[in-house]
């Protein structure tokens, strides 16, 4: 995505761009007007027709509505003949000139390409104002859902919300208001990131000899503070622009009228009421309703930590030997917190910090920064083991990070971003060699993590991961339809495997009321280093172990092997299954 910070954003006029993984098309939101324009009155926006197909229509009838800025030379109803290129490329420097000095120094942008240049122009001189948008989701109907909110005035932090609450819905497998996550919001304009860190947390009264007999482990000790309706709460107080009622209520239609029920969903058969109608398990296609958790959803915040609901799940967790109160709903709080960053060529990584892995993604790209992948005779079984290194070398020290910050914590972060630490780390990298004789394998879609990515027309770049942390969670269902989470499985305790790891490496990320665990959710940013005008990406994964490599793999390709953001995305990974413990 290009952009720039003092771009000014229009809801009438968009250069919609609708995926990362299809061809950009540029949609026609404006609307019809057929009045003339004039340089020295206030600039109306002008239709914008679809270019998807290479059409050079709209750069003729833009053209023919550029009006003299010198009536006593040109008449109103003489339209300016455009003789040459160099003449439009002139007269849109000149403008855009006129605009830099007058209105915005921020506003006009470097661009590179020549087509790039003709379009800017195009939308700048004609309407002045450019938008770019785009929503990503794991479900088509959230997608749809989450730009209706941008059509409508919403902000992208409320198309994240209503997307991501989608999802917890049509993929409730995989999220649910019943479990937690990690949102990171980027301001291009104010050039700031907050990251929401909504991660559930362990109940008061939780104790590690609870979990140390696995064999009578009971559903209900997994069960952590649900997060999620808390986070998007105040993620909605600092960048909502929608009132909460109609972000949630978008949501809750969803669950209310219906949804087809997709593959992932299909997999598995759980829960006779819900998800085994008639005793038979959903199969693609089929459609289903859940009214219930609509009621939920729309009854607001206070309802689910507080009243009613938070009764109910305390009974629900309590009946399967859990010990989650609603004292521990009433004292959760959403984290405000600030991103790591690691620097890169010309760009920034923006990550979470703990008890999200983020540090993770940066460790692993300093190690890999030092490599040279374009020297003639590098193969791609090498450059696969390099990364394979890499990943495991960061995995290895996955496990001293955690929720309580302290010294220890603090040097293991600051010997991650270091990059003369990873430095000495990478030459020991070098003389191990790679297998002779590889195999690729390709390892089942396992959708462990709902992810939303929205860049709006705001000048604000979201990205949301959220999870019950495995398949169904806990497998605990409310009566009103809430499905809990299973986030306890994310700390450690001695016992938990047979391995039996050095416990005081551990201790960050022991068992603790009101702690978080350590969380594989790492969405990330990435921003121009130098300044505002440049390329933003917004990332995030589905499937939470392989979360991190799909990531590396993905900035590697574009960092280090200067690929097409779009050619990386289809490309083989490899998965590097490691455990912090």
């Amino acid at each position: 995505m290009e952009s720039c910070a003092g771009t000014k954003l229009n809801k009438h006029t968009a250069f919609s761009y609708r995926s990362f993984e299809s061809p950009s098309e540029f949609t026609d939101e404006s609307p019809s007007n057929d009045s003339k324009q004039d340089l020295k009155r206030k600039y109306d926006p002008i239709q914008l027709k679809d270019m998807s197909s290479g059409s050079s229509e709209m750069l003729d009838q833009s053209f023919s509505k550029l009006k003299g800025a010198d009536e006593e030379c040109c008449s109103p109803e003489t339209p300016v003949q455009i003789y040459s290129v160099a003449i439009v490329i002139a007269v849109g420097v000149t403008i855009a000139l006129f605009l830099q000095i007058h209105l915005d120094a921020s506003l006009v942008c470097r661009v590179t390409r020549a087509s790039e240049l003709i379009a800017f122009l195009v939308v700048l001189t004609a309407a002045l104002q450019v938008t770019i948008k785009g929503v990503l989701s794991d479900h088509d109907r959230c997608t749809v859902l989450s730009e209706g909110v941008l059509r409508d005035g919403g902000s992208s932090v409320d198309a994240a919300i209503a997307g991501a609450l989608c999802l917890g819905i049509v993929h409730q497998h995989v999220s649910s208001v019943g479990g937690g996550g990690v949102m990171l919001v980027h301001d291009i304009k104010r050039n700031e990131t907050r990251v929401i860190n909504f991660q559930g947390s362990a109940p008061e009264l939780l104790r590690e000899e609870m979990l140390q007999n696995s064999s009578e482990m009971k559903a209900g000790l997994l069960v952590g503070v649900p997060g999620m309706l808390m986070g998007f709460h105040r993620a909605h107080r600092l960048y909502g622009s929608l009132l909460w009622e109609d972000v949630v209520g978008r949501a809750a239609s969803v669950a209310r009228e219906g949804f087809n029920v997709s593959h992932s969903l299909e997999l598995p058969k759980h829960f006779r009421d819900v998800f085994l109608p008639e005793g038979r398990g959903l199969s693609p296609g089929s459609y289903v309703r859940m009214p219930e958790l609509a009621d939920v959803l729309e009854a607001g915040v206070w309802n689910f930590y507080s009243g009613t609901f938070s009764q109910e799940m305390e009974n629900e967790v309590r009946k399967h030997g859990g010990v989650l109160s609603r004292e521990d709903l009433g004292n959760y709080t959403a984290e405000i917190q600030q991103a790591l960053e690691g620097g890169f060529r010309d760009f920034i990584i923006q990550v979470p910090p703990p008890p999200s892995a983020g540090a993770l993604l940066i460790g692993a790209l300093n190690l890999l920064e030092g490599f040279h992948f374009k020297e003639n005779g590098v193969k791609e079984k090498q450059v696969y083991h390099w990364i394979e290194e890499a990943l495991t070398t960061v995995f290895t020290v996955a496990a001293g990070l955690g929720d309580h910050m302290n010294n220890l914590t603090d040097d293991l972060l600051s010997s991650m971003l270091n990059k003369s630490q990873a430095e000495i780390l990478r030459n020991k990298m070098i003389h191990l060699q790679p297998l002779r004789n590889s195999t690729s394998y390709s390892f089942p879609a396992e959708l462990l993590t709902a992810q939303v990515v929205v860049m709006g027309p705001d000048n604000l770049m979201v990205s949301v991961a959220s999870s019950l942390n495995g398949p169904f969670g806990s497998r605990i269902l409310t009566p009103s339809g809430i499905l809990l989470n299973s986030l306890i499985l994310d700390f450690f305790w001695p016992n938990k495997t047979s391995v039996k790891p050095p416990t005081e490496q551990f201790q960050e990320n022991r068992v603790g009321a009101r702690k978080r665990p350590l969380t594989l959710l790492m969405p990330a940013m990435l921003v121009p280093s130098w300044d505002v005008c440049g390329t933003y990406m917004a990332l995030s994964s589905s499937g939470g172990r392989s979360h991190l490599n799909k990531i590396t793999q993905m900035l590697v390709n574009v960092l280090f092997l200067h690929k097409e953001k779009n050619d990386s995305l289809p490309l083989r990974r490899l998965h590097t299954q490691r455990e912090p413990y």
